[in-house]
């Protein structure tokens, strides 16, 4: 969140609480402010209250389940197409819940939380395009088929390739965000207005039409689950925040009306998977490596999971496992939102145990609960601008959301089979150079080796350390061990401009008693150095910069370099960039 913005929510919650005050005399000391009491039997028909203790346990809870069931489903994903059958599935243990912190199923919605985090609401698709890009996501369209890097701009980066002559988007109704789309809901509640758009803009990063769609249907469940436990009312949030004559809004109903009709959880798979999957016309996609990603197809499942779950939390997970796909993204989705309706003290302990209370997840700064710090600090300001305020209820302090924030305009149903013509969007060069120019620069997809363009001179002294609480932001971090006398490098290779000032930085934690000596080193691509600058460094992670002229060079080799004075120093290394001055 920008600091104007920050200056803002201030101001804004600083009058709200004033005008509380003034209203009555039945007030409750909060902090240093008095806030009047508001009896919930008071408020307005339609008006929604939640207090910022079931808040943050509910949210949490979302999490968390989001973790459980993507950790459940990850070593079955894309193993089948076809209903499973649930005496095959694998027994639960606690250390599972690992696999989480390496998913995108999660990672996609703890960098949108922080994207938002740190650009404001008001961050456009084309600025988290850019974000996102610079992540170097490994599972993500947006990232896999290089539109962003082409130039080409949301809403257009998202615009179905085959009706237009550009190479934007091949796979346009994919679950590219549908499988990430629980940041909507945590941060939305039940403000479809604000969480429909919100969605929107993250989503037309790699999306169109019903791959949108698909992630605004999730996300509005996950909102709802905040007020009731009611199913049916949780899935029928997801249908309005959707155009009715959309394939998504279709394939839903079609999942309802088979669940009422008596049909068992496999006999209204099989209906869809013969209505929908095997046709043509609504899975007309050439998935990559014949896997099903559609988007709509994965709501279904998730909603399978919560109509025939009847709230048993691994039931209702299993039951969407056994819809098979991609049956992580759905199982993720399915129990986070019955972990949003229990709320994490009501989820059982051998599904909570294993989570490391310090450890990040992939891509991102925050740990489970400092996510959820950033979500609270968000809601108010959500909350306040959708015309709601934070207030005492009950003798509670709580978010107060008013009907008028509850519903959305839905716009006209955009099919990425017959799109509506869209105007050639493209990133200015200014905003071009904003783009990463480094492959995996927070080494998150590299191994215990080294990979993706990442090189050493001396193996068996850079390694790549994971899940260990170590990174600076991230699962994953460069470790140098030292060897006296050598200097140890590691680098990566780069294209850039000729003659063109560019700026190095990273971020280097060093080993207790540290004495050795570390450089930031650019090279020209023979290996010769344009220039290396010592940088001091001491202790915990601290970010170093360099400026270099890349000369008559268009590939460079950049990185750092361990000077070693003895053989028990090390450092670590996290989150490189480089871009023009």
């Amino acid at each position: 969140m920008n600091k104007l913005n920050k200056i803002l929510m201030v101001l804004v919650l600083s009058l709200t609480t004033l005008i509380i005050t003034a209203c009555g005399s039945n007030t409750t000391k909060q902090g240093s402010n008095t806030m009047k009491n508001i009896d919930s039997s008071s408020l307005e028909e339609g008006t929604s209250y939640i207090s910022l203790e079931d808040y943050r346990n509910k949210a949490k809870g979302g999490l968390v389940g989001t973790m459980v069931g993507v950790s459940y489903g990850t070593p079955i994903e894309f193993r089948s197409k076809t209903w499973i059958e649930e005496s095959t599935l694998h027994e639960w243990y606690e250390a599972m819940i690992l696999n989480a912190y390496n998913q995108d199923d999660v990672y996609l919605s703890t960098t949108a939380i922080e994207a938002l985090y740190e650009l404001g609401l008001d961050v456009t698709s084309k600025e988290l395009g850019i974000y996102m890009y610079n992540k170097d996501f490994e599972y993500w369209n947006g990232s896999n088929n290089d539109v962003l890097a082409r130039g080409f701009c949301p809403p257009f980066a998202g615009y179905p390739k085959y009706s237009t002559t550009y190479l934007t988007c091949a796979y346009p109704d994919s679950c590219s965000y549908e499988c990430g789309a629980s940041f909507g809901g945590l941060i939305g509640l039940d403000m479809l207005g604000f969480s429909n758009d919100i969605v929107h803009r993250v989503a037309e990063v790699c999306t169109y039409g019903d791959g949108i769609y698909g992630t605004q249907f999730i996300a509005a469940m996950y909102g709802k689950a905040f007020f009731t436990d009611d199913i049916r009312e949780i899935v029928n949030a997801g249908i309005a925040s959707v155009p009715s004559d959309s394939w998504t809004n279709l394939v839903v109903l079609d999942t309802i009306d088979n669940y009422e009709k008596g049909m068992t959880a496999k006999e209204n798979f099989n209906f869809l998977y013969d209505k929908y999957i095997m046709s043509e016309e609504y899975n007309w996609i050439g998935w990559p490596n014949n896997l099903l990603l559609d988007s709509k197809m994965c709501v279904a499942f998730t909603v399978m999971g919560l109509l025939y779950g009847n709230k048993d939390f691994m039931k209702s997970i299993k039951i969407t496992i056994c819809c098979a796909n991609d049956n992580d993204s759905t199982a993720a989705a399915t129990a986070g939102i019955l972990g949003v309706i229990l709320g994490y003290d009501n989820i059982p302990d051998e599904y909570k145990n294993g989570i490391i209370e310090n450890q990040k997840f992939k891509y991102s700064s925050s740990t489970v609960d400092g996510l959820i710090e950033k979500c609270e600090s968000l809601v108010k300001e959500i909350v306040v601008r959708q015309g709601g305020m934070i207030g005492m209820v009950d003798h509670k302090e709580s978010f107060i959301i008013p009907k008028e924030a509850k519903s959305a305009v839905i716009e006209k149903y955009q099919n990425s089979k017959y799109p509506d013509p869209m105007e050639l969007m493209t990133y200015t060069p200014e905003e071009m150079d904003k783009m990463r120019l480094i492959s995996d620069p927070g080494f998150e997809r590299c191994s215990s080796g080294l990979a993706n363009g990442w090189s050493t001179n001396i193996k068996g002294h850079v390694r790549i350390e994971r899940i260990k609480q170590t990174s600076n932001t991230g699962i994953c971090n460069a470790k140098i061990l030292a060897k006296e006398g050598e200097d140890i490098k590691l680098y990566t290779t780069v294209d850039v401009s000729a003659n063109t000032n560019y700026v190095l930085t990273c971020y280097i934690a060093t080993s207790d008693d540290f004495s050795s000596n570390v450089f930031l080193m650019v090279n020209n691509n023979s290996g010769v150095n344009l220039r290396s600058q010592k940088v001091d460094v001491s202790g915990d992670y601290a970010k170093v910069t360099m400026t270099v002229n890349s000369g008559n060079n268009t590939i460079l080799q950049i990185g750092v370099m361990l000077s070693s004075t003895n053989n028990d120093d090390l450092i670590r290394v996290d989150d490189f960039s480089f871009q023009k001055k």
